[in-house]
């Protein structure tokens, strides 16, 4: 697998030749409330990291708060991954929760670790196996180590960005950006973080694959993103903003993190500024 993303036919011969643990980052509709599925859909050796629940840290207000490197290790370990582990994630819909739980990895310094591009849908089409079950797992030790860079950043930080030459990207639709329809959240205002760009996340997707990294740039050039510039990604609640960062990064660019509180944050906060045009 590559640094970013692995297909399903690789994944299927790499589970018949090696040991990877494969994870699905599950998760509610944000919208609707519907429950993501958990019976079924469920790739051979496959455990679920749900973040609506233990996969995120509910100590504040926010409801997808990114957990400490050392709540993670417990969380990992108690799936019976370890720091060297090859780990592949992926989510029911086809790219929508994996990209989070992926970027949370690499926040604690995992390196080996690829997100299935497609998710189930690409699985299944291939026509292989759901195995109907999740497995027993066993319990290991994870150690966390320190990143060779910053994966997330937080309010003070976009804040400071506002006023610097570093490019916020906002992965939420447009009415939602341009503060034309109610936030789904209760409480938060309209609108967007002033200078903010526009990317809906479901631009850099094509039936829940990303899109090749030369019609990426193209979206992100067209957009008047400089990928050689610093960015900061953010949405509703720290969730899809990881698929606009994951489809930087697969452009090539470096310097790219995610506002861990989003919206959910910034447009509960009267002290931050909000642009609606």
């Amino acid at each position: 697998m590559n640094r970013f993303l692995i297909s399903a036919g690789t994944l299927r011969q790499t589970l018949d030749e090696n040991a990877i643990c494969v994870l699905r980052a599950i998760m509610s509709d944000p919208v609707n409330g519907t429950a993501d599925i958990t019976g079924s859909q469920i790739i051979p050796g496959a455990l679920d990291i749900n973040l609506d629940e233990e996969g995120s840290d509910h100590s504040g207000d926010l409801p997808h708060t990114n957990l400490s490197p050392d709540a993670l290790a417990v969380l990992l370990g108690s799936l019976g991954i370890t720091e060297n582990s090859d780990v592949v994630i992926y989510d029911n819909r086809g790219m929508f929760t994996a990209p989070r739980l992926w970027w949370m990895l690499k926040a604690a310094g995992h390196d080996k670790v690829a997100v299935l591009d497609g998710g189930w849908p690409a699985w299944q089409s291939a026509g292989y196996p759901d195995s109907g079950a999740a497995p027993h797992s066993g319990n290991a030790l994870y150690n966390p180590s320190s990143p060779s860079r910053k994966w997330f950043v937080n309010a003070e930080e976009v804040s400071n960005a506002l006023s610097q030459d570093i490019q916020i990207i906002d992965a939420r639709s447009e009415a939602r950006f341009y503060g034309e329809v109610e936030e789904p959240r209760q409480g938060l205002r309209r609108g967007h973080m002033p200078g903010a760009f526009n990317l809906p996340f479901q631009c850099v997707l094509d039936n829940g694959r990303f899109k090749s990294p030369e019609a990426l740039r193209q979206i992100f050039a067209d957009k008047g993103i400089d990928l050689d510039k610093p960015i900061i990604c953010s949405c509703g609640s720290g969730v899809t903003a990881c698929i606009t960062g994951m489809a930087a990064l697969l452009c090539g660019a470096t310097d790219v993190s995610v506002y861990d509180g989003a919206w959910a944050e910034w447009g509960a906060n009267s002290h931050f500024p909000v642009e609606v045009k």
